[in-house]
């Protein structure tokens, strides 16, 4: 028997505020796996900024789930702070904004 858990997920017809999840959310310092971001449009594009609105990371959601490892564009590891999410579907019409706490 062979079992397989990807990461993609059935995505809904419409980004709702409150449908989308991120989680974990703190991310805490002894955690070190992926951070997702569920409740997505299919193959919406996400886009990652610092609080001062400076690009970390950006990719594309995998059906309704996009999946972050926490990792910079420059390849380092995120500082502690506040993260925000930036999401659209691919026609661009529907936005949506986010919250994410690191903590080191």
């Amino acid at each position: 028997m062979v079992s397989y858990i990807g990461t993609a997920k059935e995505a809904p017809e419409n980004q709702i505020d409150s449908e989308v999840k991120v989680f974990p959310n703190p991310v805490r310092p002894d955690y070190n796996g992926t951070i997702g971001i569920s409740g997505l449009t299919e193959n919406a594009f996400i886009k990652i900024t610092d609080i001062a609105g400076r690009l970390v990371y950006e990719t594309r959601a995998n059906g309704g789930l996009a999946v972050w490892d926490g990792q910079t564009l420059n390849g380092n590891r995120a500082e502690t702070g506040i993260y925000l999410i930036f999401s659209n579907n691919a026609k661009g019409d529907e936005t949506l904004v986010s919250k994410l706490a690191i903590v080191k």
